[in-house]
């Protein structure tokens, strides 16, 4: 009876210690985001930087699209660090404040992929950053300024936080794919090119694709672009049409 026992001791503590290992949750980021719809641990993850005075839910819509897509994906989309009524901001717009500067705002980018790949155990290749306006300035700097290099880098409405950083020699370095509306009332077209001639600068194959639309947030065709693009870089499932 005793040996029963410990054998059935013996092989619950490995089914624990194997349940325990299984999947990796968001929460234990302490981040906001969704935890892939298959219940397994990631296989890939999609982190999206919210726009100037938003929070990061404001990106939520577009991961729940993602994540219908994308099953083994976990998706990410935290604060910016500052008040900014009503929401967060990544940096102060003018001005170098003590943490609160531009070089603050990367090295948060930056440490931000880290954490999400060590806490999740999944790879910078397997790894996708997206940003809207301010945000994506910052997932520039959080997919170009890791080494290696994230698996590519999507800009909506983009406008640069720094200059990036250069495109790594070795492995396989990130793409860019900027979204735009053309008559995008926040962000002119001047600065969506200096955002795009910036990447082609630091090595990076760097497209701008407009679609038609009078508001700062993407015109639906471009959240369609925007996802369509993702999941073929995963494999994930085709578009339900």
């Amino acid at each position: 009876m005793k040996r029963f026992l410990a054998v059935a001791l013996a092989v619950l503590a490995v089914g624990l210690g194997s349940g325990g290992a299984h999947a990796q949750k968001v929460a234990s980021l302490y981040m906001a985001g969704i935890d892939p719809r298959s219940g397994k641990a990631p296989k890939q993850v999609v982190i999206l930087f919210h726009g100037f005075s938003q929070r990061g839910v404001a990106m939520k819509a577009v991961a729940d699209t993602l994540a219908k897509r994308l099953p083994d994906a976990a998706f990410i989309f935290p604060d910016g660090p500052l008040p900014q009524t009503p929401g967060k901001s990544w940096y102060v717009n003018r001005g170098d404040e003590s943490g609160a500067s531009r070089d603050a705002a990367r090295q948060l980018a930056v440490d931000t992929v880290e954490k999400v790949s060590k806490g999740l155990n999944v790879p910078h290749e397997n790894i996708v950053v997206v940003g809207f306006s301010q945000g994506g300035g910052i997932a520039l700097e959080a997919g170009s300024c890791v080494s290696p290099d994230v698996k590519a880098i999507v800009s909506i409405a983009g406008v640069l936080t720094k200059d990036g950083c250069k495109k790594e020699a070795t492995g396989k370095p990130a793409d860019v794919l900027i979204v735009f509306n053309e008559f995008d009332p926040a962000v002119k077209m001047p600065r969506i090119k200096q955002f795009q001639d910036q990447a082609i600068q630091n090595g990076y194959d760097a497209k701008l694709e407009v679609f038609p639309g009078s508001e700062h947030w993407p015109a639906p065709e471009g959240i369609i672009r925007t996802v369509d693009y993702i999941v073929d870089l995963f494999g994930g499932k085709p578009r339900e049409h």
